[in-house]
């Protein structure tokens, strides 16, 4: 039975529970104080007050784990959910996520392993965390250096996805047309959505709009990247892409 013993682990129940916590969830983790496991090589000693000490000359190691093959980082909640996942001697010490995330490129980690509430967090994941990317929308792609990205069509159609979209660009004044594909860019494992809009006017509100399409229902299961539409061969490209029908709000209403 996990009870919940502070605010960051009742936000993780609660984006357990709900999909559209989130985001919220993920940009408090990583400013929230959590807890790593440090092990020593030459154990430890009882201080006069009851703690444990480190001996001179010993070298702290963070504890690992394996998932398979691939090692993972285990950070805690609490102190307790630490303790009760290594009972051995070891000592617990506070970390920031983002600072830790931020020191360990590369690595993966696993929040509260062997506990009713938790997650693994793959360096893709923690790359996007580290940029700022929450989940709650699309980003927008800009780039001053030549960016790799293989375009396809998709084997499916996400119909959810391109009504949503329709309905929510047809909003927004100034959106001429827009295209759907699926991407694989060289910086990422994953494939994703890649959304080209041609556009005449303020990118944010195309992009809140974008967002208000993109619920987690709809992506299945991908993110998704929006770019302006230019003269750029990726442009050209996404031109080729699935339509999405610009839905005009009608101006008449019947009850």
């Amino acid at each position: 039975m996990f009870e919940p013993e502070n605010d960051f682990e009742r936000a993780l129940m609660r984006a357990s529970a709900e999909p559209s916590a989130r985001p919220g969830f993920l940009r408090e983790l990583m400013d929230a104080e959590v807890y790593i496991i440090l092990t020593s090589d030459k154990g430890f000693v009882p201080g006069p007050d009851g703690r444990a000490t480190v001996p001179e000359s010993a070298q702290l190691t963070i504890a690992t784990a394996k998932r398979g093959e691939t090692v993972v980082i285990p950070f805690f909640s609490s102190p307790a959910r630490a303790r009760a996942w290594l009972p051995a001697e070891h000592l617990i010490s506070p970390e920031k996520v983002g600072q830790m995330f931020a020191r360990q490129p590369g690595l993966s980690f696993v929040l509260n392993p062997g506990s009713d509430y938790g997650k693994e967090f793959t360096p893709d994941e923690i790359a996007q965390l580290l940029a700022g990317n929450f989940g709650g929308g699309p980003q927008h792609m800009v780039t001053d250096q030549p960016l790799q990205v293989m375009l396809a069509h998709p084997s499916d159609r996400p119909e959810e996805l391109i009504a949503a979209l329709a309905r929510e660009l047809g909003t927004v004044e100034g959106v001429q047309s827009a295209y759907l594909m699926l991407a694989q860019r060289a910086d990422k494992s994953a494939q994703t959505w890649m959304l080209g809009v041609e556009h005449a006017g303020d990118w944010l509100a195309v992009n809140e709009a974008i967002g208000r399409a993109a619920a987690p229902h709809t992506l299945a299961g991908r993110a998704l990247d929006a770019t302006p539409l230019n003269d750029s061969e990726l442009s050209q490209t996404l031109r080729t892409g699935i339509p999405i029908p610009i839905v005009r709000p009608s101006l008449f209403r019947t009850s």
